[in-house]
């Protein structure tokens, strides 16, 4: 079991805190969480327009990672990408496998016994 002192909660953060290194989780419900994240891709897709590398905004290609799990749902459930092509959609099922592989689920469920 992980220890409250394992984790380091620094309360509310304000938007240009999005993006630094401050935090590693930021919680939010999902509407907003989702409009940051395709504001981000976004960024990622106007750099890459404009020949610009930026090894932070690399992080938000969309094809890196394929999909996401969604958590709080008794099995593995993932989610991609509307636009996903067959790079997306091959790394989503890597991720799948090792998340699978890893039993997050049961893990998740554990910790909250």
């Amino acid at each position: 079991m992980t220890r409250a002192d394992d984790f380091n909660f620094i309360g509310n953060i304000e938007g240009r805190d999005l993006y630094n290194d401050h935090s590693d989780v930021i919680v939010c419900d999902g509407f907003t969480g989702n409009v940051v994240l395709k504001q981000a891709e976004t960024m990622y897709t106007l750099l890459r327009k404009r020949k610009i590398k930026d090894e932070f905004f690399d992080r938000f290609n969309y094809e890196i990672y394929g999909g996401t799990p969604v958590l709080g749902i008794n099995s593995t459930v993932m989610i991609g990408h509307g636009i996903s092509n067959n790079i997306a959609v091959k790394n989503m099922l890597l991720l799948t496998k090792n998340i699978v592989e890893a039993n997050l689920t049961d893990k998740i469920k554990l910790a909250f016994q």
